[in-house]
């Protein structure tokens, strides 16, 4: 049987206690880069470059918080701490590095679609206005849009049409973060494994899981509700709680596969 939501987080919970001191300072490494990032003038070259290496280094160090979160639940808290940080830097950093590219790839055809989709409502929204006026607006030369007079039924669909655009996005992006959310806990577990297994034995462990994951995520909803209203201070808390809750599913969805493997012999 898997274990439910409530034994996921009271295991996290357990994994966690003791360890709450590297967890958190960890989380606040990361919030104040993520602060560095968004704090920086993007007019300036400089200031991209400075995102560019920021968002490299991110991706290292959420496979370190990965690595940390799995030697608390395997039950080596004694060998975790804040120096597991470095563990993609020590382990195969393009690795990791080509697991995010990989992710950008998936997503890839349907924000493609998406802004396709986007750009259709918008010429068809921009056919109501006044042609002329709206060549001075593209060209500059004046400041306001024109107005746009379209048929009420016309309007309607567009919205219709744009709105469904949105919600089919939002399933899809669901869908390719649920089917291959198992990967960088993956390729910490298995580092020989290539980028492309990996994303194969996601696949494979969340097929008909993906609702069970969607749960686990969205019963964390009250808590990041709560840590806003802290003014983002509980986050220091859920993060490393919601943490070691995937590596607990991730293990879950292991033992359980390893299992059935097991009776089928």
């Amino acid at each position: 049987m898997y274990r439910t939501n409530a034994e996921l987080k009271t295991a996290a919970k357990s994994s966690l206690r003791g360890h709450w001191f590297p967890a958190i300072t960890m989380q606040l490494i990361m919030f104040l880069i993520a602060s560095i990032s968004a704090g920086a003038d993007y007019n300036s070259n400089s200031a991209l470059s400075l995102s560019l290496i920021i968002s490299l280094v991110n991706i290292w160090l959420d496979a370190g918080l990965v690595s940390f979160y799995f030697k608390l639940s395997c039950g080596q808290g004694g060998n975790a701490g804040v120096a597991d940080f470095l563990y993609a830097f020590r382990n195969h950093p393009i690795l990791f590095l080509g697991n995010y590219l990989m992710q950008i790839l998936y997503m890839l055809p349907g924000t493609i679609l998406f802004f396709i989709g986007i750009f259709i409502a918008a010429i068809f929204y921009l056919s109501g206005s006044d042609v002329d006026t709206l060549m001075l607006y593209l060209y500059g030369d004046i400041d306001y849009l024109p107005e746009v007079n379209l048929p009420g039924t016309v309007a309607a669909a567009l919205a219709v049409f744009v709105i469904v655009l949105i919600i089919a996005y939002i399933l899809y992006a669901a869908w390719v973060s649920l089917t291959w959310s198992q990967t960088t806990r993956i390729l910490v577990d298995f580092p020989d494994l290539k980028v492309t297994q990996a994303y194969k034995r996601s696949s494979q462990l969340m097929k008909g899981k993906r609702l069970r994951l969607l749960r686990l995520q969205i019963s964390f909803l009250p808590w990041a509700l709560l840590s806003t209203i802290t003014l983002g201070i509980g986050f220091l808390y859920l993060l490393p709680y919601m943490g070691c809750a995937n590596v607990e599913f991730y293990l879950d969805l292991v033992r359980m596969r390893d299992s059935a493997a097991s009776n089928t012999r």
